[in-house]
């Protein structure tokens, strides 16, 4: 009995893990983001329950048939490498990372197919040897399992490197624990075959991907914050007689212009998935300091004298001040630094001529840039309490005016060129009551 504990110790847990899973997630009504996660939990049930078969048959050859021996041999290593390609699925869209069709094929489905195949035709190799603690088996099939997971560990490791200046903090931290962990145990199982640890390497995977990321409770607590970032947003917005949907607008042109510009692959360095996730989560907060600043010159229905705009230039400061301060422990650091940008830079100019710090050019935040061009846009084309709103021909003109002195000339003209969709969110999010 004692050689079943750990593959069913293992089992018992991701079974309950598996439960709390499904039912935090249809208690909150938490959306499925990836099917990943539930394919790796099916296959590690499968995984385990053969493992405990395979460790019957292994030690009792005299009474088991040879062929199915065999068959629940290849079965068991069939899955091992179905949770290991499962693992490498999940990572990779955890991280946000993007593959063609033929980079999937070359670099992950061939591989794999190839070595389910020489399993398969390598099942008349495979041999049963005696421990001291249990029997275990030994031959092609096992060694072309192992290749496969060092493979895909290898291949994990690759992708995390070349890419680790764009993966959030937490993401990372979530890389550095669980994989070199799994490995371990992985190399611990290939130097001694008879110590049956591959459930646990396994386990631990599993685990760290549900704490770190599949939480339903923890997503919700995430989806609780941004929804109050935003209606806190919408507040201060009201204040100087806009309303919550100037937040929206601002928020989907500033993604459309991301996103076409990595379409473009345009400042590839910077302007990656996660960076696009910090600015859509810091593109409401970019008048955050706006509450910080009187009624009487926010609400002002006529010009502002000189003291008075000096007065409202200090939002930004404000803003970024507030982001800092409420943010720091809330979110990544990368989140707290796009929203703190934002909040600071979005009104400079590309020819130095704004404020606060009167930035010129790619000295500007990339994220204040694009987000200039969005709120000056949403700014003219709406109603203000001291000014009309422009016609859509009126707002582009003077975005097209802007190209080279106030906007970063690659942003302003995607912008333009993205006419047709800048409409579209326009007509679709309309003030309520115009």
């Amino acid at each position: 009995m004692l050689l079943y504990k750990l593959p069913l110790g293992c089992l018992i847990l991701v079974l309950l893990l598996m439960f709390l899973y499904y039912y935090e997630k249809k208690r909150h009504k938490a959306k499925r983001r990836t099917r990943l996660f539930e394919f790796l939990l099916a296959g590690a049930v499968l995984c385990f329950c053969l493992d405990i078969i395979t460790v019957y048959t292994v030690n009792h050859l005299e009474s088991v048939p040879a062929l199915l021996n065999k068959v629940v041999h290849l079965l068991y290593f069939f899955t091992i490498d179905w949770c290991i390609l499962y693992s490498f699925l999940y990572l990779v869209a955890l991280l946000d990372i993007s593959f063609t069709k033929k980079q999937l094929w070359g670099m992950v489905y061939i591989p794999y197919g190839a070595g389910l195949l020489i399993m398969a035709f390598g099942i008349k190799s495979l041999e049963y040897r005696i421990g001291k603690g249990t029997n275990y088996s030994m031959g092609i099939p096992v060694y072309v399992c192992y290749i496969l997971v060092a493979y895909f560990f290898i291949l994990a490791v690759l992708i995390w490197f070349r890419n680790r200046k764009n993966i959030p903090k937490g993401k990372k931290i979530t890389f550095l624990l669980c994989l070199p962990v799994f490995m371990l145990f992985m190399i611990y199982q290939m130097l001694y075959p008879e110590s049956l640890v591959s459930s646990l390497a396994i386990t631990i995977l599993i685990l760290g991907a549900y704490c770190s990321s599949e939480n339903a409770s923890k997503i919700e607590l995430m989806q609780y914050h941004n929804r109050v970032v935003s209606a806190f947003a919408e507040v201060i917005e009201s204040r100087d007689d806009s309303t919550g949907e100037h937040v929206k607008r601002t928020t989907a042109y500033a993604r459309l212009i991301a996103q076409e510009l990595m379409k473009r692959k345009a400042f590839p360095e910077t302007l990656t998935k996660a960076y696009l996730y910090s600015l859509m989560k810091a593109a409401p907060l970019h008048d955050f300091g706006k509450i910080a600043i009187p009624d009487a010159v926010l609400q002002k229905k006529g010009k502002l004298t000189p003291e008075e705009f000096e007065i409202m230039k200090k939002h930004t400061v404000y803003g970024a001040e507030m982001v800092e301060h409420t943010l720091h422990d809330l979110e990544e650091p990368e989140d707290t630094e796009v929203a703190y940008q934002v909040a600071m830079h979005h009104h400079e100019r590309w020819d130095g001529k704004g404020y606060p710090e009167g930035l010129k050019g790619e000295a500007i935040p990339l994220c204040a840039r694009i987000m200039a061009v969005a709120d000056v846009f949403d700014a003219v084309s709406q109603k203000r309490c001291y000014r009309e709103a422009m016609t859509l021909d009126e707002s582009f003109a003077i975005i097209k005016e802007g190209v080279g002195s106030q906007f970063d000339p690659l942003i302003a003209e995607v912008f333009l060129q993205k006419r047709e969709d800048v409409e579209k969110v326009y007509k679709e999010i309309v003030n309520p009551g115009r």
